[in-house]
C-alpha cells in the first residue's frame, strides 16, 4: 500500500486537502479543486513512491531535484522515488491531476517489459488512453462501497502500462530540441515572473521571443495555455495574496509593490479575478489561520 496515504496521515492530508482523491493498493490519485481562495503553499518533499505530475493549467517553476521548469499543458512530469520535488512560489487556482504509483508495483511491471526508469528522465505526453483510464478508474472508484477493487487493480496495471508506453514510444529529442519559438516562450514567462511588478509591453515580449508581435500572442497561448496578459495577472494576482495573507500593507503599497499604478485597479483586477475584494480576502485569511 501507498505508505504516505495508507492512513491518510497529516502529511498526506496537508499535500492533497484540497483534491478529490481515488486510490487503491498500487495507485493513489489526487485531483485538485482550483480555487481563487486556496493557495497553494510553496514546497518540496519527497516519498518512496513514483509521481507522475499532470498540469491541467500551465504551472510555473514546478521543481524535481536541482532543475526548476514550467509545468505545461499536454504533459506529464516524473518524480521518481525519494527524489525531492515541488512547487517552487506560493500560487493559487492552479489545476493538476498528481498520481502516486507503489515503486515495487511499477518496477515489476517495468522489468516485465524489459524497460529501466531512465525512461523517466524527461517529460511524457499525456495520452488519450491515459485520459481515459484515468477517468474509468475515477468513476468505479465513486462507487463507494460498491466498487469492484479487481477492475481497479486492472486499471491501476493500465495506467502504469500506458506511462512507460507512452514514454518507451516517444522521441526524446523533443525535448532535447526545442522548437526555437518554444524556447522564446519560457524567457519570456521567467522574464515575467521576475518583472511583474512593472509594466511590459507585448513589443518587449516578442522581442525577447524573437518573434513578430503580431505572431508572439497565438505562441505564447499555444504554448502555456493563456495569453501573455491573463499570465501575467495571475502572477500578479497570486504575488498579492501573499502579501494580503502575510503582512500588513496597505492596499496602496501592495498595488504598487506587484505592479499596479493605482489601488483602485488593483481592486478591480482581484475582484474580477477572484470574486471578492482584497480587504474582503485578507479578513478572510486571517480568519482561516
Amino acid at each position: 500500500m501507498i505508505n504516505i496515504v495508507n492512513s491518510y496521515d497529516e502529511k498526506a492530508r496537508e499535500l492533497y486537502k484540497n483534491c478529490d482523491i481515488y486510490y487503491n493498493r498500487n495507485i493513489f490519485i489526487a485531483k485538485s479543486i482550483p480555487s481563487d481562495n486556496e493557495c497553494i503553499k510553496s514546497r518540496l518533499h519527497s516519498h518512496n513512491e513514483y509521481e507522475f505530475f499532470i498540469p491541467n493549467s500551465p504551472i510555473p517553476f514546478l521543481v524535481n531535484e536541482d532543475s526548476i521548469f514550467f509545468g505545461e499543458i499536454g504533459y506529464i512530469y516524473t518524480a521518481k522515488s525519494n527524489q525531492k520535488h515541488g512547487i517552487k512560489y506560493n500560487l493559487s487556482n492552479i489545476d493538476y491531476t498528481s498520481i502516486l504509483i507503489d515503486t515495487d508495483y511499477l518496477k515489476n511491471i517495468m522489468q516485465e517489459l524489459k524497460c529501466s526508469d531512465n525512461l523517466f528522465n524527461h517529460p511524457i505526453y499525456l495520452s488519450r488512453e491515459l485520459k481515459f483510464y484515468l477517468h474509468i478508474f475515477q468513476d468505479e472508484f465513486k462507487k463507494g462501497d460498491k466498487k469492484d477493487l479487481v477492475k481497479l487493480d486492472m486499471i491501476s496495471n493500465l495506467i502504469c502500462r500506458e506511462l512507460i508506453n507512452a514514454n518507451y514510444n516517444q522521441d526524446i529529442n523533443l525535448f532535447k530540441e526545442k522548437q526555437s519559438y518554444q524556447k522564446g516562450i519560457y524567457l519570456v514567462a521567467d522574464f515575467i515572473n521576475h518583472n511583474y511588478n512593472r509594466e511590459i509591453k507585448i513589443e518587449e515580449m516578442a522581442q525577447l521571443a524573437g518573434l513578430s508581435k503580431n505572431y508572439f500572442g497565438s505562441a505564447f497561448k499555444k504554448a502555456l495555455g493563456e495569453t501573455p496578459h491573463s499570465y501575467l495577472i495571475k502572477i500578479r494576482i497570486s504575488k498579492a495574496k501573499v502579501l494580503l495573507e502575510t503582512t500588513d500593507y496597505s492596499l496602496r503599497d501592495i498595488a504598487k509593490e506587484i505592479g499596479f499604478k493605482k489601488a483602485s485597479s488593483f481592486t478591480s483586477q482581484f475582484k474580477a479575478s477572484t470574486g471578492i475584494i482584497p480587504s474582503k480576502y485578507r479578513e478572510k485569511s486571517k480568519k482561516h489561520y
